[in-house]
């Protein structure tokens, strides 16, 4: 099995770097009804990943097209070789430790993933955190290949096939060029200077740090048929209240300040291409960090966010995705130096939200609890934040290079506080 990688799969190989690796990551906590064996659930996993197909791959430079890039059988390939054990003491030497694994790049001269079995969490518990890089999956396909993984429900998701493209006529050829140009116009129109004394900004290369933290889906949905909108429009009013409280901190967060936001839009279901390892666009949301009302940050999200669909992902500076994938992949690969500081031009930080499934879900017969997503973090950006939804419980994770953020607790005191100003006023409540 070999196909080629898109324009934009090799954008994000040909943008790698030490110090701002572009995998994605995932944390997810299982309660197990019988004392661990770290040395059964890494089995266990690596006989489940022998049977997807492109885990076994590793990408390769071609020569037609020029720069390009495809994925091929790894001769060498041994999943004990990508899954690692590992014990901790506690939740804080765990976050440690994820911190640590989500730091260090992965080797792109073999398949690019890596899965790590965490035991000597409290109550028993033990984790598995996921590393796959950007240019073999966005978060959609990542859920696919993911839950390959879980107990039985691997076995009812099938292997997309390779795309199958035919050639474009004339009349593709000149509708192509002109929807190419009309997107490299909206995202060039849509650049600014960054904010050079903006803390969400940032020239520092310290370690990156993860944090994580959980809040009730129910008291989101309350507030959602209170006001309106979407469950992803409450949860960016929950980070543009958290990222306000940062700020505030750093005199940034006056009356009228905005954080631009790119936030990913899945474009998979349009296209209907299940092999391809990117597909998605973006949207552009000016978070209102400098209002002061946590109701009114809600209403503005929700109007721009009404407007953004209305008015589609393929304009705007959240469409770079689309643009560099008409890219030629050699261009990508000269430019990329350039290229990869150019995020602050367009945005401030990324919120991805990452859907998964509502059934229980299990590994090796341990119930899955939590399962934190873990966004790459663009260079020249602080902080980027990745959301999912499962069940009853809404994931938050920021990943940053800011020592502030390395306080869990923080982050729930302060996302619960911007969740309780949201609530409806019960009737009969004294609102004094």
């Amino acid at each position: 099995m070999t196909d080629h990688l898109s324009p934009l799969d090799v954008a994000f190989l040909a943008m790698e770097g030490n110090s701002n690796p572009l995998h994605l990551g995932a944390v997810a906590t299982f309660a197990p009804k019988q004392p661990v064996h770290p040395a059964r659930i890494a089995a266990v996993l690596c006989e489940r990943v022998q049977e997807i197909p492109r885990m076994r791959q590793r990408a390769r430079t071609s020569w037609l097209p020029p720069g390009g890039a495809r994925w091929v059988e790894d001769p060498a390939f041994a999943p004990e070789d990508h899954v690692f054990t590992h014990h901790v003491r506690g939740r804080d030497r765990f976050s440690a430790l994820v911190s640590h694994l989500m730091a260090q790049p992965l080797d792109l001269n073999r398949p690019p993933w890596e899965l790590h079995v965490v035991t000597g969490l409290p109550g028993g518990r033990f984790a598995v955190v996921a590393k796959l890089h950007h240019s073999l999956c966005d978060g959609m396909k990542a859920v696919g290949l993911g839950l390959r993984l879980f107990d039985e429900s691997r076995l009812s998701i099938p292997d997309a096939p390779p795309a199958q493209r035919s050639l474009p006529g004339f009349d593709d050829v000149v509708r192509g060029v002109k929807d190419t140009f009309d997107i490299a116009s909206s995202v060039l129109m849509n650049t600014r200077p960054p904010t050079l004394s903006s803390p969400v900004l940032t020239s520092s290369a310290r370690p990156r740090r993860v944090v994580m933290a959980r809040l009730d889906m129910t008291d989101v949905h309350r507030v959602r048929r209170e006001h309106g909108g979407t469950v992803n429009d409450v949860l960016l009013a929950l980070v543009t209240g958290a990222l306000r409280h940062w700020l505030l901190g750093h005199d940034s967060a006056r009356p009228g300040a905005t954080v631009r936001a790119l936030i990913p839009v899945n474009q998979r279901s349009r296209s209907g291409d299940g092999a391809s390892g990117n597909q998605i666009s973006g949207f552009l949301c000016s978070l209102p960090v400098g209002e002061i009302d946590a109701l009114e940050r809600l209403r503005i999200i929700r109007e721009q966010m009404d407007r953004n669909k209305a008015s589609g992902s393929d304009r705007g500076a959240g469409a770079l995705p689309l643009l560099a994938d008409r890219v030629p992949a050699l261009l990508h690969r000269l430019a990329a130096p350039v290229a990869a500081r150019c995020a602050p031009l367009l945005f401030d930080t990324l919120v991805t939200s990452v859907p998964l499934p509502s059934v229980p879900l299990a590994l090796d017969g341990a119930e899955l609890c939590e399962l934190y997503p873990v966004a790459p973090v663009a260079p020249g950006h602080a902080v980027g934040v990745a959301l999912s939804t499962y069940r009853s419980a809404v994931h938050i994770c920021l990943h940053t290079n800011q020592t502030w953020m390395s306080d869990t607790h923080w982050l729930e005191n302060v996302l619960r506080r911007e969740l309780a100003a949201l609530q409806p006023t019960p009737v009969g409540a004294d609102v004094r």
